[in-house]
This record gives structure tokens, sequence and C-alpha cells, in this order.
């Protein structure tokens, strides 16, 4: 008798907690890859850790020291300049042209589906290989752009080797390589627009500009704020285009945040360094990604 009032309540518990039974294998995961690094890398951060003292029985603890010292470092400030500034000018311009895109494709465009396909090309390829293959594009002796320009008259410019024009290169690409994302977005919200409103405008007299600006954007603004709060995101952290392409140079021209903290870690060999530098990297993203989730759900509340 009490052998099946155990096996009932068993049975009942597992059927009130039925949801937590089925995610913990995923929250242990999670646990895994997530939690434990990030605590790992947070005690790191409050020690001295090198090559010499690598063992965690050997760390030396000095608080908030690194924290200190990171934000004390003019190159790391300018490295966060040179990021958010990296940030805006990408995130505008993918906005803009896949806007412009976006707009294009939800036309009756003749071959729509060919254009679609070439336009959606650059979010197909790892950021690497966008790296080399604008790395090659871009070479002053045999790159494609140099060799138009050679037909034009004007002289080759070393796009990635000049501070004056390595920074607008590296912006450019992200551009190139992110806007395919955003017109796909875009599009699908474009497509799910009522048309009733749009027919309405035109038989009141309002232009495409003015249906554009009343309608379409207001109708849009949740879309336009998940964009562009992915395309921020990434852009903060991006690492691996501006690495493949110039490795922060010329000098420190393209040093963003993320590649200070990679060269302070892997180079210099300073992890203790270099782990406080990705907790303040995470802790901006997180702040980031706050901020804009906030109007995101601003955005809805006024839309219900």
């Amino acid at each position: 008798m009490l052998e099946r009032k155990r096996k009932r309540s068993i049975l009942e518990w597992c059927d009130n907690h039925l949801g937590l039974i089925f995610i913990l294998p995923a929250m242990a995961i999670l646990g895994l890859l997530i939690i434990y690094p990030l605590y790992f890398n947070i005690n790191m951060s409050l020690h001295k850790v090198n090559m010499i003292n690598f063992k965690a029985d050997e760390w030396e603890f000095v608080g908030l020291k690194n924290y200190i010292a990171t934000f004390s470092d003019k190159t790391v400030l300018l490295s966060l300049l040179r990021t958010f500034v990296f940030m805006i000018v990408t995130v505008v311009g993918q906005v803009v042209l896949g806007m412009i895109g976006a707009l294009t494709l939800n036309t009756q465009l003749k071959a729509r589906g060919v254009f679609t396909v070439g336009v959606l090309i650059p979010m197909m390829m790892t950021p690497i290989a966008v790296g080399l293959f604008w790395r090659i594009l871009l070479n002053r002796q045999w790159g494609l752009i140099n060799y138009f320009l050679n037909c034009l008259g004007i002289e080759s410019v070393a796009w990635l080797y000049e501070t004056s024009s390595a920074y607008a290169a590296v912006c450019f690409v992200q551009i190139w390589w992110g806007v395919s994302f955003v017109i796909l977005v875009l599009l699908g919200g474009l497509s799910s627009l009522p048309k009733e409103h749009f027919e309405a405008a035109e038989i009141d007299g309002a232009s495409k500009w003015q249906s554009f600006i009343h309608i379409t954007i207001p109708e849009m603004k949740s879309v336009l704020l998940t964009v562009i709060m992915l395309r921020a995101i990434d852009g903060f952290r991006e690492f691996d285009v501006i690495y493949t392409l110039t490795q922060g140079g010329p000098g420190e021209a393209t040093k963003v945040f993320s590649l200070h903290l990679y060269m302070t870690a892997f180079e210099t060999h300073n992890f203790s360094m270099g782990a406080a530098q990705a907790i303040i990297l995470t802790v901006i993203t997180l702040i980031l990604s706050s901020g804009l989730i906030k109007s995101l759900s601003e955005s809805e509340a006024d839309n219900g």
C-alpha cells in the first residue's frame, strides 16, 4: 500500500513538473557552455594571471585593478570610441541600404528571384571568407577595385594600408556583409503590411514618400528596432572581418575593442586583463541590448 502511494506521488510530481524535467538537459548544457565559463572569466579578471602563473592555485588576487587599469589606458578608450563609431556607421548604413533594397524587391520587379538570390549571397558567407574576399578585391597591386580605378585613369589606392582609408574600408565591408540580413528581415515586414492603408492613402492623394513616412515607418517600427538591435550587437563585438582585413592596422587605425581584447589576452598573454575586458564587452553589449529591447517593448505596447 505504501509502495503504491509512493509511486503515485512520484507520478504526480512528474506530471506537475513535466516542463522542468524537459528543460533540465538544456539548462545543464547552458550551465556548462555559458554560466561556468562566465564565472571562470569573472574570477580570472579579479586575479593576476599570465603565462607564468597560469595554474589556478598560483593566481594572485588583485580585486578590481584590472578593470581600473583598463579604463585608465588611453589605447583602450580609443578602441572603445572606434568601436562605437564603427557600430553606428555600419548600423545606419545597413538599415538605410537595407530599406532601399527591401522596398525595391517588394515591387513588381522583373527577375525578382534572381535579384533576391544575388542580394542574399553575402549573408551565406562566413566572416573569414568575407574578409579574405574583400582583402583580395582591395589589394593595391592586383585587386579588382584598383583595376577599375586604373581603367578610369585614377591611381591605385592602398585601401587597407593607409590610415585615411582603412577604417572606411572595414566599415564598408561590414555594411556589405550585413545588409543582406537587413534586406531579408525588412522585406518580410514589408510583405506583411496591409495594402488597404496604402490604397486609402493613394485615394486621399498622398505621395509615395508621404505613405512611406506616415504608414510604412510606423508600421515597421518593431521590425526596424529588432534589426537595429541585432546589427548593433554584431557591430559592437565584430572581430573576424576586421581581423582578417587589417588585424587592427595600419598602426591602430582599425583596432576596435574586440581586437584590443584579443591582443591583450593572446599576444601579450595578460589573461586576467583580457578577461576583464571581455567582461566589460559583455556588460556593454547587455546594456545596449536591454535599451533596445525596452524600446521594442514600448513600441509593441503603443501598437497594441
